[in-house]
């Protein structure tokens, strides 16, 4: 008979996985910050919406700023800040805000205090997650509001590809890729995501079912938006946009009699125009939107008169057309040699930088030329390792030529002794340091090839 175990061992569940980036913490709490603005964005037709903005921007930073800070540290750092922040905004949750909202903004009034509050402590992709579902539930809830209209857009906008670019960076920070990868994929990202949106936003149907929509016809549901009391400022003359209901006793004028009048393209642009008469945006979305409105204008006069232009207008506005193809097919020529040459380009700025500060500031171009030693290590398949010092980052390159390995050791004894062993900073060290790093650069990139026998 076999005998039972006497003796047992306690299996733990593994650790949550960390972050890897305090980039991704600092991503997230502009998400937050921009939906927090646009939940008070709704409510801007009583007054506070500065106020408020101040609120959501001084609980922000102190929530995800320290959060920041404590990403990489211990799991008991921030605990005391955490415990305050959540005391504080428990009393902030219960009064006022019970009072003011209803029970579903005040759920997402909530979650948000409580979210910033424990943002101290978000070091795990279960905190970030959990953030993340909070922020895009509150920007969902802050979207389909009855005051919602597309100046909304302004800050849920920026605050979706702030949360789409936390989880990309994320996702890229546990790859090893340099920081040139990395800046050029965040930047198609953000380039994919607007033009997702755009497309989304003109082209993709929209059923009228509860309302469902910013401009007409979504927003011709009755009921919408009630004016608040106080002084309208002529917000009760709003049509579209939910700025201004389509209700009984409402002045705004109905999409279909505008659509009568013009195109759909035309009937848009003119709703949308219309929210600029509301007296409580900030001056400075005011003055962006007109200008937004009116680039589309232009666009759209543009895009209409080239099908009703005269027989002999037309060349002129192909040479135009073909211009701006040339210009974009440039732009893309001159990006991708940038991006080809990307190492020698810099180099070259670089070394060029340390000569102009080699007079006036010796140290710091002795730091630009020792920078761009190590760059070109980097580019030639020798990156410096955790732990390694500068001397062994650079005598430790393998496959140099005998003139570029005496070079190095120069410039390794020159920048040692100053760095390191506490002599002044000269510019004759400092000139001397950039034409050794120029010289063992042009043996590596190929500038030099009978320098490398």
């Amino acid at each position: 008979m076999s005998r039972l175990p006497t003796r047992g061992r306690v299996v733990l569940p593994e650790a949550e996985p960390r972050l890897n980036s305090r980039t991704v913490v600092a991503l997230t709490g502009l998400s937050y910050l921009f939906v927090g603005l646009g939940f008070s964005y709704l409510d801007r037709r009583y007054g506070h919406f500065a106020l408020e903005g101040t609120l959501w921007l001084i609980w922000a930073l102190l929530g995800f700023g320290a959060g920041t800070l404590n990403a990489l540290r211990s799991p008991q750092a921030g605990r005391g800040l955490w415990l305050l922040m959540g005391a504080v905004g428990g009393v902030l949750a219960l009064f006022p805000g019970f009072l003011m909202f209803n029970l579903l903004r005040w759920t997402g009034l909530t979650l948000m205090i409580v979210m910033g509050a424990r943002a101290v402590l978000m070091r795990t992709r279960r905190d970030f997650y959990l953030t993340l579902m909070v922020i895009f539930v509150v920007s969902f809830l802050v979207g389909t509001h009855g005051n919602a209209d597309w100046t909304l857009w302004f800050y849920l906008g920026p605050a979706w590809v702030l949360g789409g670019l936390a989880l990309a960076w994320e996702h890229a920070a546990g790859v090893k890729l340099s920081r040139w990868v990395k800046g050029g994929m965040t930047l198609v990202f953000m380039a994919v995501a607007l033009l997702l949106t755009v497309g989304l936003f003109f082209f993709a149907p929209r059923p009228t079912v509860l309302g469902f929509g910013f401009l007409p016809p979504g927003t011709d549901t009755p009921g919408r938006f009630t004016q608040p009391a106080g002084p309208g400022d002529g917000l009760s003359t709003l049509g579209q946009g939910g700025s201004g209901g389509q209700g009984p006793g409402q002045g705004g004028v109905s999409g279909g009699a505008l659509g009568d009048t013009g195109s759909p393209w035309d009937v848009l642009l003119q709703d949308m125009r219309r929210a600029l008469s509301d007296g409580f945006i900030p001056d400075w979305q005011r003055g962006l939107m007109q200008k937004l409105l009116d680039a589309a204008q232009s666009l759209r006069d543009g895009l209409s008169g080239s099908f009703t232009m005269q027989a002999e207008m037309v060349p002129l506005f192909s040479i135009n057309l073909w211009h701006l193809l040339a210009w974009v097919l440039a732009a893309l020529l001159i990006t991708y040699l940038l991006w080809r040459w990307r190492w020698r380009v810099g180099l070259v700025a670089t070394l060029g930088c340390a000569w102009l500060l080699a007079h006036l500031y010796p140290l710091a171009s002795m730091w630009l030329s020792a920078r761009a030693l190590r760059w070109c290590l980097q580019a030639h398949g020798h990156p410096r390792q955790p732990g390694q010092s500068v001397r062994e980052h650079w005598l430790t390159a393998p496959g140099l030529a005998p003139l570029a390995r005496r070079w190095l050791g120069a410039a390794a004894d020159n920048y040692g002794e100053v760095r390191f062993g506490g002599l002044p900073a000269t510019p004759q060290r400092a000139l001397a340091l950039r034409e050794t790093v120029q010289g063992v650069c042009d043996i590596l990139t190929g500038a030099a090839p009978e320098l490398a026998r």
